[in-house]
């Protein structure tokens, strides 16, 4: 009788990384890229640590500490603009460095405006009215400015994501062309040809230009007040 062949020990387990708040934050934003915001649990991060849900409570008090902390991870990973940029060409890198950021995990936006800044956040918001008022910009377009640059940022990437009509191109597409199909060539001609140019591609984004017309408008705003207190 034939012995039978010895089979190959099973693998080992992957060795589990010790708990940490870090290793917890990780794990959540990367959770959250992959299957979405809602999907997030601490039970589902727990499992995926290879840890009993209660030892993350060692490190995190709760969710919504949780999500505060993913936020202000990803708004310390933005670049600082380089230093020898004037005041207002800071404030526009730092707002396009954000928006990189936040469509890289379409999730933060969202949180972003439900969660208290936390220290990274903070600096952020620093950083952004320091430039304005350094910028020569008077007290009151400075305050604008600021909600003027955050708010473009923030909505801007909240109505981007909101139109997205799923992940099969394809599918997108003709759901475009159903949309068209209603339209009247008679009354609404520029709606249709507006359209026509997406499907195209004759059309970048405009998060740049409505950037640029926040920022330029600030400084002819200061303008025209000036000359209209002189004259």
């Amino acid at each position: 009788m034939s012995s039978q062949p010895k089979r190959p020990p099973p693998p080992e387990p992957p060795e589990r990384q010790p708990l940490s708040q870090v290793a917890i934050i990780d794990a959540a934003i990367e959770l959250a890229d992959h299957d979405g915001i809602g999907a997030l649990s601490m039970r589902k991060l727990a499992r995926r640590l290879g840890f009993e849900v209660m030892a993350l409570y060692n490190h995190i008090a709760n969710k919504n500490e949780l999500m505060t902390l993913m936020v202000e991870t990803i708004v310390a990973g933005i670049p600082a603009p380089p230093d020898d940029l004037a005041p207002l060409a800071a404030v526009r890198n730092m707002a396009m460095a954000t928006r990189s950021a936040l469509t890289k995990h379409p999730w933060a936006s969202e949180l972003w405006l439900k969660h208290l800044p936390g220290p990274a956040r903070t600096s952020q918001m620093e950083f952004y009215l320091r430039n304005l008022y350094q910028s020569g910009l008077s007290n009151e377009s400075a305050h604008h400015g600021f909600h003027a640059v955050t708010n473009h940022v923030h909505g801007y990437t909240l109505q981007e994501q909101g139109m997205t009509l799923g992940p099969d191109r394809e599918s997108a597409e003709d759901q475009i062309h159903e949309y068209l199909a209603r339209l009247s060539p008679d009354e609404h001609p520029f709606t249709i040809a507006h359209v026509h140019q997406h499907l195209e591609g004759h059309t970048a984004s405009t998060f740049e230009l409505v950037l640029d017309l926040i920022l330029d408008g600030l400084v002819r705003l200061d303008e025209s007040g000036n000359e209209r207190g002189t004259s």
